[in-house]
């Protein structure tokens, strides 16, 4: 059995017009789901299994001592209610929740090595193409960088 990864996003807002209250939502696409009394996600913005990747986002599956952008560092404590309920109700199955900015995406070194032998194979980049080529734009068309993060955990 592999580990899945769960990717919500969220988009930091101004409450009441008021710069100094802000606020995260889910931009993720909503839908209520005819079978289920619960809100599902539509279109995930990712959803690909990539173990090297899961190690460079929480150190998740991590055997090839990568240094991951941040170790893991819980759910945030102003999470959206829409991800919130999410997480809850995965809430046996679900383990290592985390979330990164897209500051923090956009900060990493993507550049740099993975070697065997002290030969250098690939970069980190080149491992995980689709999330820094297509994934990331993506996130960086939403707000700032500072305003935007992923939230996301894994399961069994």
């Amino acid at each position: 059995m592999g580990t899945d990864i769960h990717v919500y996003i969220e988009q930091k807002t101004i409450k009441n017009d008021n710069p100094l209250m802000t606020h995260w939502i889910s931009v993720d696409e909503w839908i209520n789901h005819p079978c289920f009394e619960a809100m599902e996600v539509r279109k995930k913005y990712w959803t690909d299994r990539n173990y090297l990747l899961f190690a460079i986002l929480a150190n998740v599956r991590n055997r090839y001592s990568i240094q991951p952008i941040s170790l893991p560092k819980g759910l945030p404590d102003d999470v959206s209610p829409e991800v919130k309920n999410e997480s809850d109700e995965e809430n046996g199955d679900a383990h290592t929740r985390s979330w990164l900015s897209l500051k923090e995406l956009l900060e990493y070194d993507w550049q740099q090595t993975m070697e065997d032998d002290d030969e250098v194979i690939c970069t980190f980049e080149d491992l995980v193409i689709p999330f820094v080529s297509d994934f990331i734009p993506r996130l960086s068309k939403i707000d700032e960088p500072e305003n935007v993060r992923m939230v996301f955990w894994f399961d069994n």
